[in-house]
């Protein structure tokens, strides 16, 4: 497996300033992930191109440390979804201001790790620095590499204070709160849930923090972060939010009792970057335990994996009004499945993501969740969905070398999926160039803060 990890390099440099913590750590730095710069600007009046740029590192260590919790538990709310100011502020690296021009970076779990986006200035806002490199595709670092690379960096930040007789500062005050609460289980995992729920730290309300905490024994420490992420949409959760997930335990929804192939069998990608791989290769394995091989997916083999009657299909009425749908564990291994979709083909999709679901959580027993969110288990769920009904060989030997859109659509109908599904099948593989957006290609989804010069 490749490296992957996230360096702040940087030369401290005497550059004058009046504020004293701004004056002691003005430094030369450059930002990289997996040795790709994310600091390569253009200084727009001498003409020069460089790797580093001079800034003061207070301001970033400031705005790291303030933001910590948050970066580390909070998801993006999703593709197509403008979050809140509040979010924007808690990982967007221009947030840390301070009359500095920061790159457009932004970070945000998956679950797994932290990815971070990228692109280059807007060319149309005149500044002294101009950043020039971006990324179309989000980069992956271990959430223990993101912790110890932003621990460095402020500790490199605070020793430079005390050696400079500045060592009464906010954010010494700040770090050290935040290493005694990392070092305490239990006010760590009610930062965790704060940040969760689109706090800062301290800002939730109690009752509500205290009841979602004693849920999460119900829906599952995993499963419940997915599921406010995916209802409070990069806003704070709320009361409403709250009221929305005591509503599926009133739903009556469809009985399954899903058939998967024993977990000893499965194939491991060995991979966090890459969901999608992990997820093709469980898909392949349950298209051979339902002895499919390349060739569509009945819907009757489908409900049948899932052990749900062609009376139940038929019969149900959409229940769920929610930007999420879930699946709650009942007796003898049986589900209660919350479908939100209308659609036949997108309720397709969905029921083939409820077995995908299945496979990820495999012997836990909290809640299956299905969203919208851009997280490692979502990702996870759409890839298998996408292979399970719309394998990448089969359509390969069906479209023959014809990737038109007319071909699109002809072999969408022929596997009973969208077009969109196929699309996006075929840009992950390399087979087309598309501008869209598909797992795994997240473009900078909304418009970035604004750089301040």
């Amino acid at each position: 497996m490749s490296e992957r990890h996230l360096d702040f390099a940087f030369q401290w440099e005497a550059v004058g300033n009046d504020v004293p913590e701004l004056y002691h750590t003005m430094a030369r730095l450059s930002l990289s992930v997996n040795n790709y710069s994310l600091t390569r600007n253009e200084d727009c009046w001498s003409r020069t191109v460089k790797d580093d740029v001079l800034v003061a590192l207070y301001p970033l260590a400031s705005w790291l440390a303030s933001s910590w919790w948050r970066l580390l538990y909070e998801p993006h709310p999703g593709k197509g979804v403008r979050p809140s100011m509040s979010w924007r502020m808690a990982h967007e690296l221009a947030s840390a201001n301070q009359g500095f021009i920061w790159p457009t970076v932004m970070f945000a779990t998956d679950g797994e790790g932290i990815q971070l986006w990228s692109r280059p200035s807007d060319e149309s806002v005149e500044q002294s620095v101009r950043y020039l490199n971006g990324s179309r595709f989000p980069f992956f670092v271990p959430v223990d590499d993101f912790r110890k690379g932003v621990s460095a960096l402020i500790d490199a930040v605070l020793n430079r204070l005390q050696a400079c007789g500045c060592e009464d500062t906010e954010l010494r005050g700040l770090w050290t709160l935040i290493c005694e609460e990392t070092a305490d289980t239990a006010i760590a995992r009610l930062r965790a849930f704060e940040a969760m729920m689109g706090y800062d730290p301290e800002e939730c309300p109690e009752s509500l923090l205290k009841t979602m905490s004693q849920l999460a024994t119900t829906v599952g420490e995993d499963s419940l972060p997915e599921l406010m992420s995916a209802l409070a949409q990069g806003n704070e959760f709320g009361v409403q939010h709250e009221k929305q997930i005591e509503c599926f335990f009133e739903l009556h929804g469809i009985q399954a009792r899903p058939n998967i192939p024993d977990t000893s069998i499965r194939g491991d990608a060995g991979d966090t970057q890459a969901p999608w791989r992990v997820a093709v290769e469980d898909a392949k394995i349950v298209r051979d335990y339902l002895g499919c091989g390349l060739e569509p997916i009945p819907n009757s083999t489908l409900f049948d994996a899932l052990s749900i009657s062609s009376a139940a299909i038929k019969g149900y009425t959409l229940e769920n009004r929610s930007r999420v749908s879930v699946a709650i564990p009942e007796n003898q291994q049986g589900i209660r499945f919350m479908p939100r979709k209308k659609h036949p083909v997108a309720r397709r999709f969905e029921y083939a993501r409820l077995l995908g679901d299945c496979m990820f959580r495999r012997d836990d027993e909290g809640w299956l969740v299905s969203s919208d969110l851009g997280t490692f288990r979502q990702k996870y769920q759409r890839a298998f969905a996408a292979e399970l009904l719309c394998p990448i060989e089969g359509v390969k030997a069906v479209m023959q070398g014809d990737y038109s859109d007319s071909a699109i659509d002809e072999v969408a109908e022929y596997f009973d999926v969208s077009t969109t599904t196929v699309t996006n099948l075929l840009a992950n593989n390399h087979l087309i160039e598309t501008e869209d957006l598909v797992d795994g290609n997240d473009a900078w989804p909304y418009r970035p803060l604004a750089a301040r010069a």
